[in-house]
């Protein structure tokens, strides 16, 4: 396409991973293309060679950020885009691309934000079996672009020389962990269940366990050290491409129902995903060694971001049930 394509990213890393492909294919079929989203994002993008423009968007809470979203509709207007792919449901996102004056506005008539639209996606029906990577991608069908390829999925990061080595020494038996959910308590398997697990796992393999996630999981991370029987590195808050880094590092990643665990997979980390709330169906990340783990119970998946019951999703799922699921995922990383 000779054209200048904006992309609105999503909120969420995890998200923004499912619509990797489709970054990809646009990437190879347009002019140019502008990706619009949260820096960590645009960073990690761009260290993994997705060549494109960048505008970086973070809006504050409160009066604040009626300020930051002018500014942005603003910036993005001098890139004189001709298009824009909007990755997520909200109105915000249709009305910041209107007000920056770009002409063809695509996306799904979520949030009340159709009349905000030049061309409305039909969903795909039923929509609650849909994975949200089929769904970006019938975004981008709707907007003309190729089906993605098979390996589109894929992640990969280039390190400066000795870089990962200064995040993480040269080991063959990490094993990232992430074990914090700051948005949505109730998908954190908890603190005592990971604590055991990684006893298992040292006293079974001799793992070197290493805690992974956002300044915001940091206490979750702390109480697991506190209670663990062997020593455990603790990575809380690195930047989101040192993490990528650190992950090629890790033999294998159990994780919750979180962007970590999509990134892990994206970068082809063996990966076992614990599901209690959310829906693997729509969410579980993509790869070839990808383990979804879950205790299944009458009310999944709720959505809820905080159990009003016993959060039994959770609560049994046991550290010996998760070992015996790992432990292929182990032995095949060999």
């Amino acid at each position: 396409m000779n054209c200048t394509w904006a992309v609105r990213l999503p909120t969420w890393l995890g998200d923004t991973l499912m619509a990797l492909p489709v970054l990809r294919v646009m990437q190879r079929s347009c002019k140019r293309i502008v990706l619009w989203g949260p820096l960590p994002y645009l960073e990690l993008l761009a260290a993994s060679g997705l060549d494109s423009n960048c505008l970086a968007y973070h809006r504050r809470r409160g009066i604040s950020g009626v300020s930051d979203a002018i500014h942005a509709a603003a910036d993005m207007r001098r890139f004189r885009a001709d298009a824009i792919l909007l990755l997520p449901n909200s109105f915000e996102s249709a009305l910041l691309a209107t007000i920056a004056g770009i002409p063809r506005r695509v996306g799904y008539a979520t949030d009340g934000r159709e009349l905000l639209l030049t061309d409305v996606a039909s969903e795909i029906r039923p929509q609650h079996i849909v994975h949200e990577a089929n769904r970006f991608a019938r975004l981008a069908e709707h907007a003309g672009f190729d089906d993605a390829g098979p390996n589109d999925y894929q992640l990969s990061i280039s390190a400066p020389d000795n870089h990962t080595e200064k995040i993480l020494p040269p080991c063959s038996k990490y094993v990232g962990i992430f074990a914090g959910s700051a948005n949505d308590p109730a998908k954190r398997w908890p603190v005592d269940s990971f604590a055991h697990l990684i006893n298992l796992l040292h006293q079974e393999w001799g793992v070197h366990p290493v805690l992974f996630g956002t300044n915001a999981d940091r206490p979750v991370n702390d109480a697991i050290i506190a209670v663990c029987k062997t020593e455990v590195a603790n990575l809380s808050g690195i930047s989101l491409t040192d993490l990528a880094r650190a992950l090629m590092q890790c033999r294998m990643v159990v994780s919750n129902d979180t962007g970590g665990a999509h990134l892990s997979a994206a970068l082809g980390r063996p990966t076992a995903v614990v599901f209690g709330p959310t829906d693997p169906t729509r969410s579980c990340p993509r790869g070839e060694h990808v383990v979804q783990l879950s205790k299944q119970c009458f009310c999944q998946p709720c959505g809820y971001d905080e159990c009003p019951l016993d959060h039994a999703c959770m609560e049994t799922l046991s550290p010996d049930q998760v070992f015996t699921k790992v432990e292929g995922l182990w032995w095949a990383a060999q």
